[in-house]
């Protein structure tokens, strides 16, 4: 049933790009913006902290699979646990076992990239693992483009300068490597259009 559903939403993937996730669900599709939740929920473990949270959405699923997660973010969303500045989290050292970061680290002002990704790494235990998925540049304009009237954050808080539609593979690799991370996998979705990076903490 999951493989047919899967195949669906392959077959179906143009009309995803032009419909809200209430419409896709009538035509019982996944919601193109729930395929990243999807990709990174197999891969959580422990304690989560899913930062850049919006409403919250990786975090109740999470629960209802028996797992504890905490979501923050620095917009008021509504579902949001804690709405902080996230490059001083308030949250003590080697607390979580995963941080997930989804589709927000484009839209971390570029100047606090570095500084959130400490934050990510101060908060995580030794050994623990950061998801993050990200888009490129390209694709990133073109789903903004299409999909504007459906994106919430985009509606509600909208583009501000240091922002980006999205990341390369390079920008994300040293991103991660210059503050502590180390890429033990890539995992492509939606035809390798979006990529989860599995990374872990270096050790100290």
């Amino acid at each position: 049933m999951v493989r047919w559903q899967k195949i669906k939403d392959r077959l179906c993937f143009t009309l995803l790009m032009f419909l809200s996730s209430d419409q896709a669900r009538s035509f019982r599709l996944t919601p193109i913006d729930e395929e990243r939740t999807a990709s990174t929920l197999a891969h959580c473990r422990g304690l989560l902290l899913d930062i850049g949270c919006g409403t919250n959405e990786l975090t109740r699923r999470y629960r209802s699979m028996q797992g504890m997660a905490i979501g923050v973010d620095v917009h008021p969303w509504p579902g949001a646990d804690v709405i902080c500045d996230t490059t001083n989290l308030p949250f003590p050292k080697a607390l979580f076992d995963t941080v997930t970061m989804l589709a927000c680290l484009n839209h971390i002002p570029s100047s606090q990239r570095n500084r959130v990704l400490q934050e990510a790494r101060r908060v995580l235990k030794d050994g623990g693992q950061l998801l993050v998925t990200m888009i490129n540049p390209v694709v990133g304009f073109v789903a903004h483009t299409i999909r504007h009237r459906y994106d919430l954050d985009q509606l509600e808080r909208g583009m501000g300068e240091e922002e980006a539609n999205g990341l390369w593979k390079k920008e994300v690799k040293q991103l991660l490597a210059g503050n502590g991370f180390h890429i033990i996998r890539i995992v492509p979705f939606v035809f390798g259009l979006n990529c989860l990076y599995i990374a872990q903490k270096d050790a100290q």
